[in-house]
């Protein structure tokens, strides 16, 4: 088995850009291409079908991402608290395989939260994290597993992407509001140089590394925005499939002119959320191993 895997990873590698599957059906099958956050609209039934919200004390905080029947993908500052401090299992919990959070029947209790490593509350790197479901997950129509990126080297630059999220339609949250319909938006990925360029003439700090990608508009328009965070950037091919490339993290505002958001780039954080996942698995007795699949052709 592990030589199949590494055999597919290389023929990936070396034709162009791959996924990775860590769950037990096809992942990020795409069932509404006919279909058409800030300058976004609502998304159809099952659209995204492993978006998912994060829930604390009642209400939407984040997104999140379903990777399998018992884990999804999340930003580091979605399970950190106000002090600073990571929240326990029990304070979180999360809502799947709904695109109108108000009719859901039953929030999923989480288990376990596992924050990368290098990650510290209140930083904008390493701003991944995992959190496990006290019970396995059953998939649906609404309910499928997103494919993530196996290909590091590529940045995925002049690509169309789609954002989604719960979160506000404005900048000013007293002008806009939080919908319980999943909102998604067009936006565009910027190389890390244009961007951190764009930026610097707006008179901002902020500083896009490696790690991290950024999607918009020049013009702003569009963007990710409060309590977006922790929600796919997703890109498409031109067949059937879906792939999640970036996690909603941080920004300066929503949707303003040359200050696009600033994603987690999930490609250089797919080896921590492999050996994470599989070694939970290993502690209870259990082999896995994931599943590499051709994207893009």
């Amino acid at each position: 088995m592990c030589r199949v895997i590494i055999v597919f990873f290389i023929l990936c590698v070396s034709y162009g850009l791959c996924f990775i599957n860590l769950a037990d059906i096809e992942c990020g099958l795409d069932r509404a291409r006919s279909a058409r956050i800030v300058g976004g609209e609502d998304s159809l039934p099952g659209e995204f079908p492993w978006a998912a919200s994060v829930w604390r004390q009642g209400a939407h905080q984040c997104g999140a991402t379903v990777l399998s029947d018992r884990w999804l993908l999340t930003a580091g500052h979605c399970v950190c608290s106000v002090f600073d401090e990571f929240y326990r299992s029990k304070q979180l919990s999360v809502v799947v395989g709904y695109t109108d959070i108000s009719s859901k029947d039953e929030n999923e209790a989480v288990s376990k939260i596992i924050p990368h490593p290098d990650y510290k509350c209140n930083k904008k790197s390493n701003d991944v994290a995992l959190l496990k479901t006290a019970r396995q997950l059953r998939w649906s129509n609404g309910l499928q597993p997103a494919c993530l990126p196996n290909s590091p080297t590529h940045d995925f630059s002049g690509t169309s992407a789609t954002v989604a999220g719960w979160g506000f339609t404005d900048e000013d949250r007293q002008k806009g509001i939080r919908p319980n319909i999943l909102q998604k938006t067009e936006v565009t990925v910027v190389t890390n140089d244009e961007c951190n360029s764009w930026y610097k003439s707006q008179g901002s700090k902020v500083k896009v590394i490696a790690t991290q990608m950024c999607a918009g508009h020049e013009v702003g328009g569009r963007d990710s925005c409060w309590a977006d965070s922790g929600g796919p950037l997703m890109v498409r091919d031109d067949r059937r499939h879906v792939m999640v490339v970036g996690v909603v993290s941080t920004g300066s505002g929503c949707a303003r002119p040359k200050m696009p958001g600033v994603y987690t780039r999930i490609s250089r954080y797919t080896d921590w959320i492999v050996q994470s996942i599989n070694g939970d698995k290993a502690r209870g007795g259990l082999s896995w191993y994931p599943s590499f699949s051709s994207f893009f052709g």
